[in-house]
């Protein structure tokens, strides 16, 4: 007749004797208080991480000529929003309410025809697309560096653009492992060429937008898209290259510190695990 018995102390694993670590002992705390903390976050990221030293306190760049400007500026603000509130109402609460903001304290500076339609069609594309790329950050640590490399890609704001960079390419040592080495590397080069496709888009944007001025006539707002489009079109054709050679030498200092911060994370990682290893009780020992 066979039996079964629980197992003894001392033929449980490692993993099971190890103490909870403080991110687990502080899970219901920070479930509780980061709802609220994450809105206030998204609120006050939304103008820095887009707009910082192109206009004034919470002002939007509402003219025609400064259409990329302000594409690129919403994205990236919405973008940050998203990354940090993870719940769509707050996510949709804070856009709309700093968007509109923006345009009451802004004057719209209409000089042509249909300059507030296509401003407002401007502000709204720019809020999606930016709200939808930055909604994937809440998915875990390499998600959220993907959001990050986008932001550090588009924003037009005045801010070191390498700093959220460096943080990004470090982020994914948070979840490496000695078995896991080439999967983190190929995370890195991923958010790396994530950043550098960004990048250049938002150079192409900026300079396809940089054809249209008040001298020409591109005749109707399809008109205005053609020569944009084709602007930008030109621009990744025959300058692609030269861009991401840019991009990189703008950068390069901050992969130092991107390093940095990859040591500081591993080093801590393994100071936890011997320590929580220390802590744990010898097998067969009650």
């Amino acid at each position: 007749m066979s039996t079964t018995r629980r197992p003894d102390v001392a033929e449980l694993t490692d993993e099971t004797q190890r103490p909870p670590g403080i991110w687990v002992r502080t899970a219901p705390v920070r479930r509780r208080v980061w709802p609220l903390l994450s809105v206030l976050l998204g609120a006050l990221l939304w103008w820095p991480a887009g707009f910082w030293g192109r206009q004034p306190w919470l002002h939007l760049p509402l003219q025609g000529m400064k259409g990329d400007l302000l594409l690129l500026g919403t994205i990236a603000a919405a973008a940050s929003v998203s990354l940090v509130a993870r719940s769509p109402w707050p996510r949709f609460v804070i856009v709309l309410v700093f968007s509109g903001l923006g345009w009451l304290i802004g004057p719209v500076e209409a000089r042509y025809p249909d300059e507030r339609e296509i401003l407002v069609i401007i502000l709204a594309v720019g809020a999606f697309l930016g709200v939808v790329l930055g909604a994937r950050g809440s998915k875990g640590p390499l998600a959220a560096a993907t959001v990050l490399a986008v932001v550090a890609g588009v924003s037009p704001a005045s801010w070191p653009h390498g700093a959220p960079l460096a943080v990004a390419l470090a982020l994914p040592f948070t979840v490496a492992t000695w078995q896991r080495v080439a999967p983190t590397v190929l995370s890195v080069a991923r958010i790396l060429l994530t950043w550098l496709v960004f990048g250049v888009l938002a150079m192409a944007v900026r300079s396809g937008w940089g054809v249209l001025h008040p001298k020409l006539g591109a005749g109707s707002k399809r008109g205005a898209i053609r020569l944009v489009a084709a602007a930008m079109a030109d621009f990744l054709r025959t300058h692609w290259w030269g861009a991401a050679e840019g991009l990189l030498r703008g950068v390069a200092g901050w992969f130092w510190v991107a390093l940095a911060i990859a040591v500081v994370i591993g080093t801590e990682r393994a100071l936890t695990a011997a320590l929580s290893r220390r802590s744990a009780p010898a097998p067969g020992r009650s």
